[in-house]
C-alpha cells in the first residue's frame, strides 16, 4: 500500500511540474492552478503513504480447566528461571525461548487425568 501511495505521489509530482513547465507557452493562469494543485496531491499522497497506521494490539487470555497452581518456569535446556517475556504464542502453540542460552520448544499441557 505505501509503495502505491509513493507511486502515485511520484506521478501526480511530475504531472503537476509538466503544467507549471507548460504555463510559459499560454493559457497561463489555468495552468499554474492546476500544477499547483497537482503538486499539492502529490505532496499529500506522499505524507499519507510515509504516516504509520492504527497500531494494533492483540491480547490472548488462556482459560485454563481446573484449578491451577503458580509454578515457577524453568528452562528443559539450562534449567535458568524463565519469567513471562520468554514466552511466545505461535499460530495457537505456546513457545519458550530461554534468555540465558537461546533454547526454543513448544510448551506443552500434560493431561491431567
Amino acid at each position: 500500500m505505501k509503495t502505491a501511495g509513493y507511486l502515485l505521489g511520484a506521478v501526480l509530482g511530475l504531472v503537476g511540474l509538466i503544467f507549471l513547465v507548460a504555463a510559459g507557452q499560454s493559457n497561463t493562469m489555468p495552468r499554474v492552478i492546476i500544477g499547483i494543485v497537482l503538486l499539492g496531491g502529490a505532496a499529500f499522497m506522499i505524507y499519507l503513504a510515509r504516516s504509520r497506521g492504527p497500531e494494533t494490539r492483540i491480547t490472548h487470555e488462556i482459560d485454563l480447566t481446573g484449578e491451577t497452581e503458580l509454578e515457577h518456569l524453568r528452562c528443559k535446556s539450562c534449567g535458568a528461571q524463565l519469567d513471562a517475556d520468554a514466552i511466545e504464542m505461535h499460530e495457537g502453540a505456546i513457545y519458550v525461548k530461554c534468555p540465558y542460552c537461546g533454547t526454543t520448544y513448544q510448551l506443552e499441557e500434560k493431561p491431567k487425568w
